[in-house]
């Protein structure tokens, strides 16, 4: 059995996941290869995930909330000046998020995540 034609890889959408708790990022990234996705990272923290994006724009982002060196806000704020939609997948409460527009807005799967959660959040994500 060959794998994907080049022209059938291009197609699938590219989703960056910044998640810097390693088993999490791995299980997030083997989720969405499972379901046929490319995916960007794992990147575990802030400064990590903003240099990916200078190189490469996703499709979309899931998005942990806490990391090592910060809150996850500027590459939020950053995905939004480019118009990548994304998910948060934070054990962070409505009443935290709630103290930051970008991220209070942002469907929050939770964290343990669901994978079916995610999958779904992602497929409302319109992309």
């Amino acid at each position: 059995m060959s794998g994907p034609a080049k022209g059938d890889d291009e197609r699938r959408r590219l989703i960056l996941i910044v998640e810097d708790e390693f088993f999490i990022a791995m299980d997030l990234r083997a989720a969405l290869i499972k379901e046929g996705f490319r995916v960007l990272g794992p990147v575990g923290s802030v400064q990590g995930a903003v240099d990916l994006l200078e190189e490469e724009r996703p499709d979309a982002a899931v998005l942990d909330v806490s990391l090592g060196d910060g809150k996850v806000t500027p590459v939020a704020i950053l995905l939004k000046s480019l118009g990548v939609p994304f998910v948060l997948a934070s054990a962070c409460e409505r009443s935290e998020l709630a103290r930051d527009a970008i991220l209070a807005s942002a469907v929050n799967v939770g964290k343990p995540t669901e994978m079916k959660h995610l999958l779904d959040a992602i497929q409302a994500l319109g992309i």
